[in-house]
């Protein structure tokens, strides 16, 4: 009881901690796996999760059921995309040399997978006492976890409906980024992402390869790579 109590305050957190969240409306439970310790700004704190979901209302009682249940996708992204800086400090090449051992698992859509996410809380918040520590563990990551530095962010009062809205979108594929129309228009535009990025094309090149459908910005000249097709 001491541990479970300690476990209602966040400066006791580590990485590792599993906790459980009731979510009522569909006799789930939302398991939230702790990834980064939580840091303090000046109002609230801020930690990264990656989150399971139960398929019915009972807790999972070890690692190897916590192992078995299913992570909730948060957000997706092309696979054409894959390279493309993370900053402004970044330029495109040294977004593939960052990334040229990693391996990608795209499904068949060509869309690769985002599962961790940052949670904004307030200090001073009934959730805590809401979260059900189940201890800690060494969970499994997803093999086929894109996430790279670009995470998203859920407050406090979003958190459980945000989570249940993104496993709806991309676990169950109610979104309609899986519809036909979509994913081709999709496709379309990480390619003119990509190639804006390798031969900074002028607006006008872009109409003219594209049609009118990416705004004007103003960017900072460097040097280009090779314009890149994809066909695979």
């Amino acid at each position: 009881m001491g541990l479970l109590l300690e476990k209602q305050k966040y400066k006791n957190w580590q990485v590792g901690d599993v906790f459980a969240l009731k979510l009522e409306e569909v006799n789930k439970y939302l398991i939230l796996i702790l990834y980064e310790a939580p840091y303090e700004t000046s109002c609230d704190i801020r930690c990264k999760f990656r989150t399971k979901i139960t398929s019915n209302e009972q807790l999972p009682k070890d690692k190897e059921e916590i192992d078995a249940l299913e992570f909730i996708r948060i957000n997706y992204q092309h696979f054409y995309v894959r390279y493309l800086p993370l900053n402004a400090y970044e330029n495109y090449e040294e977004g593939v040399i960052r990334q040229k051992d990693r391996k990608f698992y795209p499904d068949e859509f060509n869309y690769l997978y985002y599962y961790l996410f940052e949670a904004v809380l307030l200090k001073k918040s009934g959730v805590y006492k809401e979260l059900i520590y189940l201890g800690n563990f060494d969970i499994k990551l997803p093999i086929d976890d894109y996430t790279n530095g670009n995470e998203k962010l859920f407050f406090l009062k979003e958190l459980k409906y945000g989570l249940y809205k993104c496993y709806n979108e991309y676990n169950l594929r109610k979104s309609n980024i899986y519809e036909r129309d979509s994913i081709t228009e999709i496709k379309k535009n990480a390619l003119i992402r990509v190639n804006a990025e390798i031969v900074k094309p002028t607006e006008k090149d872009l109409w003219k390869m594209y049609g009118p459908i990416i705004k004007k910005e103003k960017k900072k000249k460097r040097d280009t790579l090779t314009k890149v097709d994809f066909d695979d």
